[in-house]
């Protein structure tokens, strides 16, 4: 933009040339190329996806987002208005496709449009008013009556009877599997992850017997449960780092906020195997191990799976050997056994031991150097409180710390 953009609390940025985030998201909602904004004489903005025309006379960055901006003095994702009596708060940020809260919410309803509990009815059709209704926005054709049926050779939204919820699939009916099969059979059942700590109580075969492996001395696989790998390892990520985190590892700010890998255990299990919180763990599967911070939480919980008790450890994969942070690799753990269908490794559960102490081999170290702060003056007119964390000068003196006011 030619002049910075305004913050929030109505100040302008200090970093030069920073996109305008909601010129951006304005630029995701879509507008119409042919009619224009009677305030502001730029391009008239969608009001919602349904607007979008095959013509050329819309533009849309993103359709499931079409709507969040429908004027330009209105972001939808910053509503924050209370509906008293309304569970689902239709006027409390923004949920895309169309603030629709609950998808395919018209199935809610019996194929004749009444609901099928009046205790628990959300979507129900509206006889007098001729029209879908209830406190979500209708996953639905709005004045699509349940007694519709599709005229030979309709497509689109046209082939789509009333009594059709799932608009996404051609027939509008929900499918049990998809059309042309899978290698594993048509219908789902329970399987054991390859890596198990414990028996497939629902069927004789423990695992998917169409998995494709690929043993061999690098990818060693615990094919049985077993006292040397006890506990359930399971890969996420962190909101702080992006992706598997290449990009944002280089990332002053992010780092920030999020400096370092850590393992993720319960009280339990952090007790049973002499583990601190802040204190170094490492997680060991038949592949490797590695080390990380313990993080000792109450949101993960020790299992009993027919009397016996499974732990389990959070792993977040944004950690690797370069940038400005770096830490144990998560996915030198996992196994590498693949999908049937679409060869999808194996990569959010696996078999492992969680100890206390350090991993063999030298402590990682960074590869690139913290970029120093633009600027360590505190933000003016903002209360002390507001300030920015990090700024040593302002809580260390040379005479020793003291109270940062």
């Amino acid at each position: 933009p030619d002049e910075p953009p305004v913050l929030p609390d109505g100040t302008p940025s200090r970093i030069a040339g920073e996109p305008d985030g909601l010129k951006v998201l304005q630029e995701i909602n879509g507008c119409h190329l042919d009619r224009r904004d009677e305030q502001t004489g730029r391009p008239q903005l969608l009001s919602g996806f349904t607007d979008c025309k095959d013509d050329g006379t819309t533009a849309c960055g993103g359709w499931i987002y079409s709507g969040v901006t429908p004027s330009y003095e209105r972001n939808r994702a910053r509503d924050r208005v209370r509906t008293p009596g309304n569970p689902v708060e239709p006027e409390w940020g923004f949920a895309w496709p169309q603030n629709r809260r609950i998808l395919y919410n018209r199935a809610s309803a019996a194929p004749d449009g009444r609901p099928w509990s009046e205790r628990k009815k959300y979507i129900w059709w509206d006889e007098a008013r001729k029209k879908w209704a209830g406190p979500d926005e209708p996953d639905f054709e709005p004045t699509k009556p349940p007694s519709y049926r599709a005229p030979e050779g309709a497509t689109g939204m046209d082939a789509i009877g009333g009594d059709e919820p799932f608009i996404m699939h051609p027939d509008g009916r929900a499918w049990l599997f998809a059309p042309g099969g899978t290698q594993d059979a048509p219908f789902p059942t329970h399987y054991e992850p390859v890596e198990a700590p414990v028996q497939n109580i629902l069927y004789t075969q423990q695992d998917n017997p169409t998995v494709r492996y690929f043993e061999g001395p690098l990818n060693p696989l615990a094919h049985t449960p077993s006292e040397e790998f006890p506990d359930v390892g399971c890969t996420f990520r962190v909101t702080e780092q992006y992706l598997s985190g290449p990009m944002s590892r280089f990332n002053s700010w992010l780092n920030e906020l999020m400096p370092a890998m850590f393992i993720e255990l319960s009280p339990e299990l952090a007790a049973e195997r002499g583990i601190e919180h802040g204190g170094w763990c490492v997680v060991a599967s038949p592949r490797g191990e590695i080390e990380g911070r313990a993080l000792v939480t109450r949101r993960i919980r020790p299992m009993t799976v027919e009397g016996k008790v499974i732990h389990q450890v959070g792993i977040p994969f944004q950690w690797g050997f370069a940038g400005e942070t770096v830490g144990g690799i998560a996915n030198d753990l996992t196994s590498l056994v693949a999908d049937p269908n679409v060869s999808m490794h194996e990569a959010k559960v696996f078999a492992c031991k969680v100890r206390a102490g350090r991993a063999d081999g030298q402590p990682r170290t960074p590869t690139k150097p913290m970029a120093p702060w633009p600027s360590r003056a505190p933000i003016p007119d903002t209360p002390a409180g507001a300030q920015p964390e990090g700024h040593l000068e302002r809580t260390l003196r040379k005479d020793g710390p003291r109270t940062k006011t």
